[in-house]
């Protein structure tokens, strides 16, 4: 439908279920404090399993057979706070400025360098400031809307879209190569449709603005990276994903499995 039609239903479509929690990914195992997970393996059934889930450096794929696949995820960990070196040149490119993360428009490139003034040039210090100012400005409302950085830094609003375009878009304005990971988190039981932004500060670090996460939990299933073109790949996706926890573990105390809970 055309984008009028979509949001006339989204206003008149009095009592039907929200889009987001309708496409969850339920669990039969409730998580007793998904933020501070450290270790999550799951078994992920999807018609095409390798395909469905990025390898990265902290999503770990098993073995897998004709629909399912097992993935050990680990929770990013802040690095060293240290100096500003060479961006190598395929991380280069996520520098540049796109449609909607507008890191060469002069608001964004001003504000990015009032967070990051008092850092020193140190990129992790600076990628902590921008998520910090990001999770404190803006205020979390779902959002029928595209996401724009240059939107979003005016209206002050937004839903983890808008979180993780803003970030995307100071970090880049300060020199610091950012992409927006695309794929599902944790929350009340069900893992739900969500984006984060993933920041080089010598190494890719996955942060969180929207959860103010400075390093994100275990529970964010990275599913696939870029902006709207390439999230339009989940669609296939939709409805088809199940998911089984294996066993979780924590930063203190013991671990969860799915058999004792």
């Amino acid at each position: 439908c055309t984008p009028e039609d979509a949001l006339h239903f989204g206003s008149t479509a009095e009592g039907s279920p929200d889009i987001l929690r309708a496409l969850a990914v339920p669990s039969s195992v409730l998580l007793r404090d998904p933020r501070a997970c450290r270790v999550l393996t799951i078994t992920l059934r999807a018609p095409n399993p390798s395909k469905a889930v990025l390898a990265t450096h902290r999503q770990k794929l098993g073995a897998a057979d004709d629909n399912r696949i097992t993935v050990t995820l680990t929770a990013d960990e802040i690095p060293s706070a240290g100096t500003k070196g060479e961006i190598a040149g395929g991380v280069r490119s996520w520098l540049a400025p796109s449609t909607f993360i507008q890191s060469d428009n002069p608001d964004i490139i001003k504000t990015a360098r009032l967070i990051t003034a008092q850092t020193g040039g140190d990129p992790v210090l600076a990628a902590m400031a921008i998520n910090h100012w990001v999770y404190a400005t803006v205020k979390k409302v779902p959002t029928v809307s595209l996401p724009s950085a240059v939107d979003v830094l005016k209206q002050k609003e937004g839903d983890c879209n808008e979180h993780t375009y803003l970030f995307a878009a100071l970090a880049r304005a300060a020199g610091l190569p950012a992409k927006v990971m695309v794929g599902l988190v944790y929350h009340e039981g069900s893992f739900y449709y969500h984006a984060w932004p993933a920041v080089y500060v010598g190494r890719w670090l996955e942060m969180d603005p929207t959860f103010g996460q400075d390093a994100v939990d275990a529970t964010h299933i990275a599913l696939l990276e870029g902006e709207l073109a390439d999230q339009m790949k989940l669609v296939g996706s939709l409805g088809q994903l199940q998911i089984e926890i294996v066993e979780a573990n924590y930063a203190e105390g013991p671990s969860q499995t799915g058999r004792d809970t």
